[in-house]
């Protein structure tokens, strides 16, 4: 497969695609949000595409589109479910590569043990005050992101983790996304501890730290396509201070956020200047 071209808006891609679809043409979209999405086709049929595609941007409410989403939206509703099933999870695999699905399988995998033996799970991956700063059993330095403790919590970590890995790990390279999520899980769990104590767990840090990464990336940097918009950014700093001043009926791992969010924005900042440095040397 090759890839003709992004888009802004996700149904506009699947709306082209549903109607070279209708034409025989092997053609395949990656939604990346509901603003970002990708055309991919088989080489043998890119000339005829790319064609098509050029037709579409002149009138995309043509009939013939409209007619190709409507006949799709016919074959979903009159089966059994199982096509649109099917289609969702295209979606959540296609939105990162194995290290996103690692981090979700294995989240997902903690939390079944904890349902099953919560005091064996916290006793291997929980940091231990006893141990202090020590580097002994070093993964616990890491491990306490996988721990959570209700099924909202979970949830609510592993949508972030999908919207924000995900396409961090297609763009920038495996490479950048587990630097990124191991050095942000180190500061996290390094400043809640010390702050607070070893209590805590969740991906919540990491979140932050996706976050503070998206929204450096995107002012200094937004042909990298890592962007956030203003007003999710807004609610998540709003959150972190509700945290801060013990507002909520829940209780958070505050510092773990602020520092994970402090830790991905320097990433951010020292890749920045990285690629800079190894720009101009060529």
């Amino acid at each position: 497969m090759i890839k003709i071209g992004d888009f802004a808006s996700s149904a506009a891609a699947l709306s082209l695609a549903d109607y070279c679809k209708s034409q025989q043409l092997d053609v395949s979209v990656v939604v990346h949000s509901a603003e970002q999405a990708e055309l991919w086709c088989a080489p043998e049929h890119a000339e005829l595409v790319v064609a098509e595609l050029e037709r579409f941007l002149l009138n995309p409410y043509a009939d013939r589109y409209q007619a190709a989403a409507w006949d799709r939206a016919e074959v979903v509703d009159s089966g059994t479910g199982s096509a649109g099933l099917s289609g969702y999870w295209q979606q959540l695999w296609t939105n990162g590569g194995w290290f996103c699905h690692l981090v979700w399988l294995s989240t997902l995998l903690v939390y079944g043990w904890q349902q099953v033996d919560p005091w064996s799970a916290l006793a291997a991956l929980q940091l231990k005050p006893e141990l202090g700063l020590s580097l002994e059993q070093g993964w616990r330095w890491f491990t306490p992101g996988w721990l959570h403790f209700s099924g909202s919590h979970l949830v609510f970590n592993l949508i972030w983790v999908w919207y924000l890995l995900g396409p961090l790990e297609l763009k920038s390279g495996r490479v950048v996304a587990v630097s990124l999520t191991l050095l942000v899980l180190l500061f996290s769990n390094l400043a809640q501890f010390v702050m607070v104590g070893a209590n805590f767990g969740g991906m919540s840090g990491l979140v932050y730290g996706l976050f503070g990464f998206y929204w450096i990336c995107g002012w200094l940097k937004p042909q990298w396509g890592l962007q956030i918009s203003t007003g999710l950014i807004g609610f998540m700093l709003i959150w972190l201070v509700i945290g801060f001043f013990d507002l909520l009926w829940i209780s958070m791992a505050n510092w773990a956020h602020l520092a994970g969010l402090l830790a991905g924005m320097l990433c951010a900042i020292l890749l920045i200047a990285l690629n800079k440095a190894l720009t101009v040397q060529r």
